[in-house]
């Protein structure tokens, strides 16, 4: 049964993503169904109970395999056979071709790539749930869900066990979609849902490292992959069961997505960046405010080539799955005033501009950014902004990723200045900081698209 666990939702990813990417290797096909499968798998649950019934293993497991079934049946009998070909695993004969083609300097790359992702596979295997806001938060939830397998009579348990304390808004009010694992897991028999984990964090280095060779030669997508994998943010929290690696991940490879989109014009990239970005405020709804800048882009680019279904297949995607949770929490749970604010509260703000347009706050905030929370990240900041002046020419050839990088951060300035109104700068350092990660894979990307020169012919084939 614990199988189950990985098997159906990986299946599930598979047969949603596999004829967009069908002519990919298989582990990375296998990556990007993990993360897919296991985002479309908790919507499942959702909606399972939005319409009355319960997320029991039995109801979940039945709708998730009408969903496959469903999906494949609508593409007739050759599909099923192309879908079957896609999960067929060959590893052996590929992976003697792919080591036997590397240089010393790349073999040296790639076993220090496994033993950071297996060491990391270790830690999340061996130690249990153990983090603070998770034993009092998202685990402690998905624990209320497990039993009950009912938002509602979740939180009417979780309000009847604490009698007198006000905890049901800060547990509940949350985006759930790791709780939604952490429960699917130990439905099916898993003693701690942390392996969820350290296998997104090898699904994004394998994604990391794919959409890099397009662009770059073998040699320096791994060392960039390496990189990666070891800086000290992410290796930290990505062996927590904290949500902020798993938002990483699902915001990059959306924004990877969007920029492959950008470049080849294909519309299953296009729909894969939706899903991706949508599934990032699943994981936490702080995420959405980044759409805004996605949008922008992806106007102009919709206008200028003459892509106007852009816009609107983007938006259909990701922001029906941005606004479930807002809706059924207040709704359905009558939560309040601890979820993503709704548009309609930029009303107040619009009333306080003269705040807004204060230099003063706006350089203290930007002070305490740079020179508190966020000096960790400096060197990642110097490096963006040499890449920028030393290597303009390869900049303009991906002008568009480093629009996509600037928005972001100039919209995290934004929510940064934004948060400081109301609460003191001291009090959340390291919410900024865990949330400053899901910035990282793309800064990252960028640079390492810049500074490399395009891969040959050659490394093409073999990589």
């Amino acid at each position: 049964m614990p199988l189950l666990g990985l098997l159906l939702p990986m299946l599930l990813g598979l047969a949603i993503c596999w004829p967009i990417v069908s002519d990919v290797p298989f582990l990375v096909r296998l990556a990007l169904a993990y993360g897919l499968g296991l985002g479309l798998l908790t919507l499942a649950m959702f909606f399972l109970n939005v319409f009355g019934m319960r997320f029991s293993l039995v109801n979940t497991t039945v709708l998730v395999s009408l969903v496959i079934a469903v999906v494949l049946g609508t593409r007739g009998e050759r599909n099923w056979r192309g879908f079957f070909w896609a999960i067929r695993v060959d590893p052996f004969r590929r992976t003697r071709e792919f080591v036997s083609s590397l240089s010393i300097f790349e073999k040296v790359l790639l076993a220090l790539l496994i033993f950071f992702l297996f060491s990391h596979l270790v830690i999340g295997v061996y130690w249990p749930v153990f983090r603070s806001d998770s034993l009092t938060l998202y685990d402690l939830r998905a624990k209320f869900l497990l039993v009950e397998q009912s938002f509602p009579a979740a939180v009417a348990k979780f309000q009847d066990k604490l009698v007198n304390m006000d905890w049901t808004l800060p547990v509940f009010a949350h985006a759930p979609m790791t709780s939604l694992i952490h429960t699917w897991l130990y439905l099916c028999g898993w003693e701690s849902p942390k392996l969820f984990y350290p296998l997104l964090f090898v699904s994004m280095a394998v994604l990391f490292y794919h959409f890099l060779r397009d662009y770059v030669p073998r040699y320096h997508a791994l060392l960039f992959t390496l990189v990666l994998v070891t800086i000290p943010f992410i290796y930290v929290y990505a062996a927590s069961s904290y949500p902020h690696v798993a938002v990483a991940f699902y915001f990059s490879v959306g924004t990877f997505y969007l920029y492959r989109w950008i470049r080849v014009q294909k519309w299953g990239f296009l729909l894969l960046s939706g899903i991706f970005i949508g599934l990032s405020s699943w994981v936490r709804q702080v995420s959405g405010i980044f759409f805004l800048g996605y949008l922008v882009i992806l106007l102009y680019v919709a206008v200028s080539r003459r892509r106007f279904l852009g816009p609107i297949l983007f938006c259909a995607t990701s922001f029906s799955i941005y606004s479930l949770w807002n809706i059924y929490a207040e709704n359905v749970l009558h939560l309040t005033g601890g979820i993503a604010p709704p548009i309609s509260q930029s009303v107040v703000y619009i009333k306080n501009m003269a705040v807004f347009l204060n230099g003063e706050k706006w350089r203290n905030v930007v002070n305490w950014l740079w020179n508190v929370a966020l000096i960790g990240f400096r060197p990642v900041h110097y490096l963006l902004v040499l890449t920028v002046i030393l290597y303009a020419t390869r900049v303009w050839r991906h002008r568009f990723m480093l629009l996509i990088v600037l928005s972001n951060l100039a919209l995290f300035l934004a929510g940064t200045y934004l948060a400081s109104l109301t609460r003191a700068p001291q009090s959340h350092i390291s919410s900024v900081q865990r949330l400053y990660i899901m910035f990282l894979p793309i800064i990252w990307y960028f640079i390492a698209l810049a500074t490399a020169e395009p891969p040959c012919k050659e490394e093409e084939n073999s990589g």
